[in-house]
């Protein structure tokens, strides 16, 4: 079975942006997403530019310390590509009205990536929000 160049480059694309800002290294943004950027489904948020999607990176890594972030699953085609990732964190700073609990905090997600032209152009972006503000204090969990 041959590789499909364009579902390669996305994947690697992809797995870079994923790598790079999940590290701090937002600079990645201009190289891997599309200046038009749409984004759907992120909390609190809703980066429309390059510019907005580095902020909502500086503004979790504001909030939350000592990132440990895995990718569980990645599939690509030629227009999209699919993340399944694991997030692990301490609750350092004030989140969304939340004061900090020095909790570590660990949640799930996935993201959805449409390709053009080898960028980002736009994500859905899908976490595990229950658990993850149910770590935090800022919903009661069920028992």
């Amino acid at each position: 079975m041959s590789i499909n160049p364009s579902a390669e480059r996305n994947r690697i694309t992809v797995r870079h942006f994923l790598d790079q800002t999940h590290s701090g290294k937002l600079s990645a943004i201009d190289e891997t997403v599309a200046p038009g950027i749409v984004t759907h489904g992120f909390p609190g948020h809703s980066p429309q530019s390059r510019e907005e999607y580095k902020q909502f990176f500086a503004d979790f890594g504001a909030a939350f310390s000592n990132m440990e972030y895995r990718t569980l699953a990645l599939v690509a085609d030629e227009n999209f590509v699919a993340a399944r990732f694991l997030v692990a964190v301490d609750h350092t700073g004030p989140y969304d009205g939340v004061a900090p609990t020095g909790r570590r905090v660990e949640f799930t997600g996935m993201g959805l990536y449409r390709m053009e032209n080898g960028l980002i152009a736009e994500t859905w972006l899908q976490l595990d929000a229950v658990s993850f503000l149910g770590q935090i204090g800022a919903i009661a969990m069920a028992a």
